[in-house]
């Protein structure tokens, strides 16, 4: 009875102290961010939604646990070695050729203690928590009610709830590291502009560039600690070109021969001196440049307004938006591919900071506009198209449960199918033990991870081992029924699932696997020791067997 009070009594003095400093309100609305965020994200991994990246980096973290940072099979998979060159994948790979992404690595005690669920947990967490220092900054600037508009206008935009319904990503630091900073500068606390902005470097290679930016506009707009941004530019500028430069190229030549190609290629011939070589090889053709930033101009003003439409508009016509977004926002509409104008994908919390330390400042400098009665309604409408296109987009088939995946010809997966598609995959992997080697469908990866050899199946079952030995994966597991609802609508989806037959065919014919396990569109093979290869009995997969009814 004592213990009960002393803990309900603990519990009051932590809500008074939050109370103190949120209003109960944005507690609220933030424990629903949250709330929702991380169910969702669970739901995703338990109906076998997540894929590729969230499989990458828990064995990533995984490997850093077990004292051997970076290290990640699944992502020697992406690397131009193999991507690009052909080669094996190797056991022993360093995911830091492709990303320098150190602070990410802080999770990985956590993940030998409570595993995969470390990874929805961060991710909702840390984007709920940015949101919260956002009420602080704009609390002390702003009326009450407008600061909270901003707020809500944060946790309900597509540009965070679609990077926080995304795949485990280690740009999640973005928003709350670059409000940190900001609001340092603002406040003139140079221990609270230091400290994050070391951390916001160790996000990735990259991320010096929206340290940059925010640099640039301290010097510029902000003469009282110009000097302050003219130090953050030069440190930002040094640290990408020496982890671009230098570091990353001694492991991998990945960034150059596959990340800076793929994004760059159409602008640059040369990509192998990094990010900064690429930036000042732009820079030489202004006619080009100018070109590629409006270019497809629809598809470049509807991604502006995407950004834009929960503030009501108000960052476009904001300086200090333009200088703090502008290097990421610059690197994103040079970019090609069909990602890079994608207002739900991780990208674009890099310039949320700006986006909303922006538009406090320009609502801080012109408050009398908030007087007017028109902008209230307006708002409200704004922010509500904003969120039921971001719903309606389906942002990484989060909502497959709700919303179709096509309305003409319809094709949806009902709830009841994904559970019982869940059961399936999980009586599946069941049979796979925890350490063997695996080579698996893009579905069952991410249930996979934590062990030390994972790769993509059906891109092979072959991978180097340490010695640089040519090794077989013990166990094999495939999901071609969970493509079925999206055969053949999706061509994308389509070919995966051909690839899968074929290949899940061509192993079990020359008699180097065997089939255990082959119910509802679920596949496990393992691999077959001492004996010669040669015509399997067993060799027949068929439609019936493979795919559900």
């Amino acid at each position: 009875m004592l213990g009960a009070i002393l803990n309900s009594m603990s519990s009051l003095k932590i809500w008074n102290r939050l109370t103190r400093s949120w209003p109960p309100a944005v507690l609220g609305l933030a424990a629903g961010f949250w709330l929702l965020g991380f169910s969702l994200q669970i739901w995703r991994l338990e109906s076998f939604g997540a894929t590729y990246d969230q499989a990458l980096f828990l064995q990533e973290l995984w490997s850093t646990a077990q004292g051997r940072p970076f290290e990640s099979s699944l992502s020697s998979v992406l690397s131009s070695a193999v991507a690009v060159n052909g080669s094996l994948p190797h056991v022993d790979y360093l995911h830091l050729g492709q990303h320098a992404n150190a602070l990410t690595l802080l999770l990985a005690p956590a993940v030998a203690v409570f595993g995969w669920i470390v990874l929805p947990f961060a991710q909702a967490t840390v984007l709920t928590a940015a949101g919260l220092i956002l009420w602080r900054l704009a609390q002390q600037r702003l009326p009450e009610e407008l600061a909270w508009r901003l707020t809500l206008s944060y946790f309900l935009s597509g540009a965070v709830l679609g990077p926080m319904l995304e795949n485990f990503h280690d740009l999640i630091w973005y928003p709350l590291l670059g409000f940190l900073i900001l609001g340092g500068l603002l406040d003139r606390r140079l221990w609270l502009v230091i400290t994050p902005s070391i951390a916001l470097l160790l996000v990735r290679e990259d991320s010096g560039l929206l340290l940059f930016s925010i640099g640039l506009w301290a010097a510029v707009r902000r003469p009282d600690v110009r000097r302050v941004g003219v130090g953050l530019m030069l440190i930002s500028f040094a640290w990408v070109f020496l982890v671009t430069g230098f570091v990353q190229p001694s492991v991998d030549a990945s960034l150059s021969d596959r990340f800076l190609q793929e994004k760059f290629g159409h602008l640059v011939e040369d990509v192998s001196g990094g990010t900064l070589s690429v930036l000042l090889q732009m820079a030489q053709k202004p006619v080009a440049l100018l070109g590629a930033l409006v270019s497809p101009p629809g598809a470049t003003l509807g991604f502006l307004l995407a950004l834009t439409l929960p503030l009501l508009l108000v960052p476009l016509f904001s300086v200090d938006v333009t200088l703090i977004v502008s290097a990421p926002l610059l690197i994103a509409l040079l970019s090609q591919g069909r990602t890079a104008l994608a207002v739900t994908l991780r990208y674009v919390l890099a310039l949320v900071p700006g986006l909303y330390i922006g538009t406090l400042l320009l609502w801080q400098s012109n408050p009398s506009i908030w007087k007017k009665r028109w902008l209230r309604p307006c708002w409200t409408t704004a922010l509500s198209i904003g969120l039921l296109l971001t719903l309606v987009s389906n942002p990484h088939r989060t909502f497959s449960a709700v919303v179709p995946d096509s309305f003409s010809p319809w094709v949806h997966v009902s709830p009841s199918e994904m559970l019982k598609r869940r059961a399936v995959g999980r009586k599946a992997l069941s049979l796979i033990p925890p350490t063997d080697s695996v080579s698996a469908d893009t579905p069952l990866l991410p249930w996979l991870a934590q062990r030390e050899v994972a790769i993509r199946f059906p891109n092979g079952v072959s991978y180097l081992d340490r010695e640089g030995k040519i090794q077989e994966v013990d166990w094999v597991a495939a999901f071609p029924g969970y493509y079925s609802p999206l055969v053949p609508l999706f061509k994308r989806e389509t070919e995966q699932q051909r690839g899968i037959l074929n290949e899940l065919q061509e192993l079990i014919s020359d008699g180097r696997y065997e089939r255990v396990f082959c119910e509802d569109g679920a596949v496990v093979l393992r691999r077959v020791s001492g004996k010669v290869q040669g015509q399997n009995s067993n060799s027949d997969i068929s439609n019936s067997c493979l795919l559900p009814d």
